[in-house]
């Protein structure tokens, strides 16, 4: 452990590019006084097996929820909503899984003290997928935004929205969202490449991580613009939302107590009026369970989305916790556990359509339930 603890190359693995290429002189290197190279390590793998785990998880999750949405048939706004949401969380989880498996080549050169290394550097492969996971979890926070706004409005206003959220204009919300969650990644990944570098760990040549010296100016606007600030707003957006609907759910069943009471009031009178709120009482529950389902992504979206702005507020509080300066472990270790967060959250959606969707349900039952 004494002979690990004492390699000077903590975050990459290679000083000589974190420090060179970002625009720091080796008279800076400070190695982090919080996390040290052998408990890093230790905890990223920790994170790697877990991370694997999740990702194949939501694979798996998302692979049934699109195959019954497909099934089910889009016969509204809401039900593409649905299918692109569960369409960019299998996008996400397949970005994950390739950075979680970086990660394990990378933490297997690390604790080997570089005895086992890979013809790559696992870093260059790891922070790419890890910036593209990045970008592309942005489009289910959008979705899940406009999903939440959308049934909300038609909660508060149904005359009015009913017709509004379209399939043809959801879909273009879809793109809309999609092209700027993607196209915002863009100057980030512009500033980054793996060329064929000397690695001192291994005394070799190898394709390794390049970061442009302007790379962090850029990073900051890029997560400010499309991180930062959408994240706290959405949350508001969605808390707002999550209250309202919330109402709606407890008027409707102090409504639906009330009705029975009177059911049972016209029944001791001698009164039938079961046959006109029959079919009135299946649109009702329908309506609600949806509102019901919408809540509930919400709310799973507020707890995954909480520590990412406590994240990015303590990036901005902290200079020195990012890449190449004093606190990058933690800066890696934290930033990891956000993720692992927010894919926990995206990986238990099939439990909550399940759950709350009748359509979807009986569906699902068809597809992956039914003898054959």
């Amino acid at each position: 452990m004494d002979e690990f603890n004492n390699n000077t190359s903590t975050l990459l693995g290679l000083h000589n590019i974190s420090l060179r290429d970002v625009g720091h002189s080796s008279s800076m290197v400070i190695i982090d006084s919080l996390i040290t190279d052998y408990q890093f390590a230790l905890i990223m793998a920790a994170y790697s097996a877990l991370g694997i785990f999740v990702s194949s998880f939501g694979l798996v999750t998302n692979a049934i929820n699109i195959k019954t949405f497909i099934s089910m048939g889009v016969d509204g706004g809401l039900n593409l909503s649905f299918l692109f949401l569960s369409c960019s969380e299998f996008v996400c989880f397949l970005a994950a899984l390739g950075y979680e498996m970086a990660m394990a080549f990378w933490v297997t050169e690390i604790v080997t003290n570089y005895k086992i290394w890979f013809d790559i550097h696992p870093y260059a492969i790891n922070n790419f997928f890890g910036n593209v996971r990045n970008c592309l979890f942005e489009i289910p926070v959008l979705i899940t935004t406009y999903l939440s706004v959308a049934k909300c409005m038609c909660v508060v206003r149904p005359l009015h929205f009913k017709n509004m959220f379209s399939i043809s204009k959801t879909f273009w919300v879809m793109i809309g969202i999609s092209v700027f969650a993607i196209g915002s990644d863009v100057p980030v990944l512009a500033n980054m490449g793996v060329t064929r570098q000397f690695d001192k760990q291994i005394n070799k040549t190898r394709p390794m991580l390049w970061l442009s010296p302007h790379r962090d100016i850029i990073k900051n606007i890029v997560w400010l613009s499309r991180d930062s600030i959408p994240a706290i707003l959405s949350q508001a957006i969605i808390i707002v939302c999550v209250v309202v609907m919330s109402n709606t759910l407890r008027k409707s069943a102090k409504f639906r107590e009330t009705s029975s009471s009177i059911r049972v009031t016209d029944r001791e009178n001698g009164l039938d009026s079961r046959k006109g709120r029959k079919s009135a009482d299946v649109r009702s529950n329908k309506d609600l369970q949806v509102i019901k389902q919408v809540v509930v992504l919400s709310v799973v979206y507020i707890l995954g989305n909480t520590p990412k702005i406590v994240v990015f507020t303590a990036l901005q509080l902290v200079p020195d916790l990012t890449l190449g300066r004093r606190y990058q472990n933690v800066y890696i270790v934290i930033m990891n556990a956000r993720e692992l967060s927010e894919m926990i959250m995206s990986a238990v959606n099939l439990l909550i359509y399940y759950k709350y969707n009748s359509k979807f349900r009986r569906h699902c039952q068809l597809n992956f339930f039914a003898s054959k």
